[in-house]
């Protein structure tokens, strides 16, 4: 039995980033950057009015406030003309503004007679209201770093620079076996004996709320045969296979024993905490595979804290654990050194508050918390107000 710690520097050791690909800007949410993007130009392109108003020489102004109105120049419209000493031309937000101008004053400061403005604004300075070329970003300039993720922010300011495609890493193809002869699906009457499936549905929510779509999911009972079939097609077609169930030590747990008959590489098989002792890990050729507990608030736990970490790295990130921060305990926790914990909790304005339930098959209290307490192994019994380190859930 491996620590935590040791079980995470494993699988970072195991997962390779995947290749990269060409992918249109506007179907790249979620994806990570594979290279340094560069601006092809300079944006704003040209400078440009900030809001509706005037644009004239602040020094024609200083001279005497009456500037004569020679034109206009709205949106995507440049004025065509030469500005003369005492000229002002109408703009409206997102113009271009005219060569010689260097001001704007907002068209509620301003007093017209005919073709003649006044300014009414005392505080009126050079360059008001005036967004300057470049001001945003320049030409050559690295718009967006290798590692990071495109959000819906990126995705607009890509496209206001004229970036249509982009590069990227590959998003690895995730499948979700389900084992257990005491499963049946929701909605079906509740036979004596069984319980209703809730896993994959729990892992399909949690791999596709950070961007990942399921290729495949599948069942298996109890059955070598069927389970040995199950893992050979999934293995030979994805990149990452989530397992529930069926990793422990019992007479029907035979996850172990048909991955090692398939080929499969075991990394470890069990770790040193709770929830999710049984926690297996392995690869077959270029595929890892994860073996989660059945109980649901155990394989929720152990796929934010190992299986989301791998599907980050696969796909290029540089942060693949889960934020971490640091905050008081609202409460004691009474512990014996020798496994860690992984408690449901949920951050409060002064304090992290624990769950009052952490049984491994509770998903209630999992369903209300926002973060992972996380006690070492070797710490013993934490005090009230005690700092303590918080992963936060996606």
């Amino acid at each position: 039995m491996i620590s935590v710690e040791e079980a995470k520097n494993l699988i970072i050791e195991n997962s390779h980033r995947l290749s990269t690909v060409i992918q249109s800007v506007s179907e790249s949410w979620n994806y990570i950057v594979a290279e340094d993007i560069i601006s092809p130009i300079s944006y704003p392109p040209f400078n440009q009015s900030a809001m509706d108003g005037y644009a004239f020489r602040f020094s024609d102004y200083q001279q005497k406030n009456e500037l004569r109105l020679i034109g206009e120049a709205p949106a995507g419209q440049p004025f065509k003309g030469v500005m003369n000493g005492g000229a002002s031309v109408r703009v409206f937000t997102g113009g271009m503004i005219p060569v010689e101008a260097d001001t704007v004053v907002m068209q509620e400061h301003i007093s017209s007679l005919g073709q003649v403005i006044k300014i009414q604004n005392e505080n009126i300075f050079e360059g008001a209201n005036i967004r300057l070329k470049g001001s945003v970003i320049k030409k050559g300039v690295i718009v967006m770093k290798s590692g990071m993720k495109v959000n819906p922010a990126a995705i607009g300011f890509l496209h206001s620079l004229g970036v249509t495609q982009i590069k990227v890493c590959k998003r690895p193809k995730v499948s979700i076996l389900v084992t257990g002869d005491e499963l049946i699906q929701p909605g079906l009457d509740l036979e004596e004996g069984k319980v209703y499936e809730s896993n994959s549905s729990m892992l399909l929510s949690a791999i596709n709320s950070v961007g990942i779509n399921v290729q495949e999911i599948t069942s298996s009972g109890d059955n070598k045969n069927q389970l040995l079939k199950r893992l050979t097609h999934l293995t030979g077609n994805s990149d990452v296979v989530f397992i529930s169930g069926g990793v422990s030590v019992g007479d029907y747990d035979y996850v172990s024993e048909c991955l090692t008959s398939l080929g499969a590489d075991k990394i470890f098989h069990k770790v040193a905490q709770k929830p999710g002792k049984p926690f297996y890990f392995g690869k077959k050729d270029n595929c890892l595979v994860f073996g989660l507990p059945g109980n649901s608030a155990s394989a929720l736990t152990c796929f934010y804290e190992y299986g989301l970490t791998a599907i980050k790295k696969m796909q290029g990130e540089e942060n693949v654990f889960l934020k971490t921060v640091r905050l008081p305990i609202s409460k004691a926790i009474s512990k014996k050194p020798g496994l860690a914990l992984f408690l449901k909790a949920k951050i409060e304005p002064q304090h992290v508050v624990v769950a009052d339930q952490q049984v491994s098959n509770d998903l209630g209290t999992f369903a209300i918390s926002d973060c992972l307490v996380y006690i070492p192994a070797d710490k013993e019994d934490v005090k009230t107000g005690e700092s303590v380190e918080v992963h936060l859930i996606p």
